[in-house]
C-alpha cells in the first residue's frame, strides 16, 4: 500500500514540478497573520528555501490590525528571517478614488510588494492562496459571467507573482496547523457574510459539497484541464485574430466579408473586443449589423466602432475623441475645432464655384465615414488640376506659399485612408466630378 504523502512532500514536489519556489530563490511572503499564510510560511522554512515576510497594516480593525501586525513580526523573529510592515489609510484612499476597501486594499498591497520586491532583489512574491480560494474564485467568475481564462481561476504564477500552496484544500492546511500546533490569528471580518466571496464560502460551497463529497479533488483535476484547454484556446483566438483584426496606423479594421465567413465569431470577436471594454452583448449587435447599412456606431467606455462599407472600424476614443471627427453619411453639418461642415448632397448638373470653401465631390467615389482630422507629417494627396500627381501636403503648403501659423490649422478630410480634401484649399483629383458623375456632395467649411 502507497504511504500517503504529506502536505510537507506535496509542497516540495508542486513547486519543482511548477518552477516555483526551490532552496535557490529569495522569495518574499505576503503573510497577513491568517492560517493559510502561517501555514505557507511554516512550509518555506521546513523546505529550507530562503523567504522573507511582508505584512501589510490596512488600519481596518483598529487595535485587531496592530495586533495582527506585532503576531507577524514574532513570526519572522521565530524563523530568523527579514520583516517588512507597511500601515496604510486604507479607507482614505479608497475615498480618493472612488472604489470599494477591498480593491483599495488589493491595489495598496500590490504595489508595496512589488516595490518592496524590486528594492529589496527579491526573486518572486509569493500569496498563500490555496485549492478552496481557486473554488471560491471559479465560481464567483462564472456568476459574474467569464470567458474560458475564468474556468481556470486564480493562475499558479503571474509574472512574479506566485502561489507556492495553491495546490492544498483547506481541509489539508487546517490539518497541517493542528499538527505542528502553530498559532496563528482569525481575521474577524471572514465570518461576515457581506461580502460575495464569504456568501459563496459559506453557503454555496457546503451546499454543493452535499452533491460531491469530494468537491476539492473534482476541481483539482478539472482546474488542470481547464488550465490546459485554455491554453489551446488562446492560441487558436490569437491565430484568428491575426487574420481578422487589421492594424492601421491607431486603427483597427475588421473586414466585414471575411467576418461573415468566420467560424465561432462571436468567440472570436468577444476575446478581442472585450480588451476596448465592449460586452458580449455587444458583440452580438455588431455581428446583427453586417448586413446594415455604413454609419451604424457602437460605443464602450473606451472604444468607438463604425460600420463602414467594407469594414467594423476600431477606434480608441482617448486618442481620437479630441482631434478627429467621424461624419456619418446622413450628417448634415459638423461643428468641428473652429469651424462648421456642412454637407449637402446636389444633383450631377450643380453649378461648381470657385470658392476654397467649398468642395464638390462624386459621391460614388467615397467611402463612409468620412474622417476630419488635423493634418500630419508625411500626408500626401494628388491635388486637384495635376493630373494624378502626387505631392506631400508640406511641399504643397510651401508651393501654397502658406504662411507657418496657419499650416497649424489645416484640416484635411479623409475617405478610406485616403485624402479628399485639404479643407480650404483643394481637392484631390480622385474625387473629383467627371462626365459620369451621378451624384454630387458639397460640402462648404464656414468659420463659427
Amino acid at each position: 500500500m502507497n504511504k500517503r504523502k504529506s502536505l510537507s512532500e506535496k509542497f516540495i514536489e508542486f513547486n519543482t514540478n511548477k518552477r516555483l519556489a526551490n532552496v535557490k530563490k529569495k522569495v518574499l511572503l505576503a503573510v497577513s497573520g491568517g492560517i493559510d499564510s502561517v501555514v505557507m510560511c511554516n512550509l518555506f522554512h521546513q523546505a529550507k528555501f530562503p523567504f522573507a515576510i511582508a505584512h501589510c497594516n490596512f488600519q481596518l480593525r483598529d487595535k485587531e490590525s496592530d495586533a495582527d501586525a506585532q503576531f507577524v513580526k514574532d513570526l519572522a523573529k521565530k524563523y530568523g528571517v527579514e520583516f517588512f510592515v507597511k500601515k496604510f489609510d486604507t479607507k482614505k484612499y479608497a475615498e480618493e478614488k472612488n472604489i470599494s476597501i477591498q480593491l483599495a486594499a488589493r491595489e495598496l498591497r500590490y504595489a508595496w510588494f512589488e516595490e518592496l520586491r524590486k528594492e529589496k532583489e527579491f526573486n518572486l512574491l509569493a500569496t498563500a492562496h490555496h485549492l478552496n480560494d481557486n473554488i471560491e474564485t471559479i465560481l464567483f467568475n462564472l456568476t459574474k459571467g467569464t470567458g474560458v481564462k475564468g474556468l481556470r481561476g486564480i493562475p499558479v504564477r503571474n509574472g512574479n507573482i506566485i502561489r507556492p500552496i495553491l495546490f492544498a484544500s483547506r481541509e489539508e492546511i487546517e490539518q497541517y496547523q493542528q499538527e505542528h500546533k502553530l498559532e496563528y490569528r482569525e481575521d474577524s471580518s471572514n465570518a461576515e457574510d457581506k461580502y460575495t466571496r464569504n456568501k459563496i464560502r459559506h453557503q454555496i460551497i457546503p451546499l454543493l459539497k452535499e452533491i460531491n463529497p469530494s468537491l476539492e479533488n473534482t476541481f483539482a483535476e478539472k482546474i488542470e484541464l481547464f488550465t490546459q484547454l485554455e491554453t489551446m484556446y488562446e492560441k487558436q483566438m490569437k491565430k484568428s485574430a491575426a487574420q481578422l483584426f487589421l492594424p492601421r496606423g491607431n486603427d483597427i479594421y475588421i473586414p466585414i466579408l471575411k467576418l461573415k465567413k468566420t467560424q465561432n465569431a462571436s468567440s472570436i470577436l468577444y476575446e478581442y473586443l472585450k480588451h476596448f471594454d465592449f460586452n458580449a452583448a455587444q458583440v452580438e449587435d455588431i455581428l446583427a449589423a453586417v448586413d446594415a447599412e455604413a454609419g451604424k456606431q457602437f460605443l464602450s467606455s473606451s472604444s468607438r466602432i463604425i460600420r463602414d462599407r467594407r469594414f467594423f472600424i476600431l477606434t480608441k476614443l482617448a486618442d481620437k475623441d479630441s482631434s478627429i471627427q467621424f461624419i456619418n453619411e446622413e450628417e448634415k453639418e459638423v461643428k468641428f475645432k473652429d469651424f462648421l461642415l456642412v454637407i449637402s448632397p446636389t444633383k450631377a448638373d450643380t453649378k461648381i464655384t470657385a470658392d476654397k470653401n467649398s468642395a464638390f465631390l462624386d459621391k460614388a467615389k467615397l467611402e463612409f465615414p468620412l474622417i476630419l482630422r488635423p493634418w500630419k507629417a508625411g500626408d500626401y494627396f494628388y491635388p486637384f488640376g495635376m493630373k494624378l500627381k502626387k505631392k506631400k501636403l508640406k511641399k504643397f503648403f510651401t508651393d501654397e506659399k502658406i504662411p507657418l501659423n496657419e499650416k497649424e490649422n489645416v484640416y484635411v478630410l479623409e475617405s478610406n485612408k485616403k485624402i479628399v480634401w485639404v479643407v480650404g484649399y483643394r481637392i484631390d483629383e480622385r474625387f473629383k466630378i467627371t462626365a459620369g458623375t451621378k451624384e454630387v456632395l458639397r460640402l462648404q467649411s464656414k468659420s463659427l
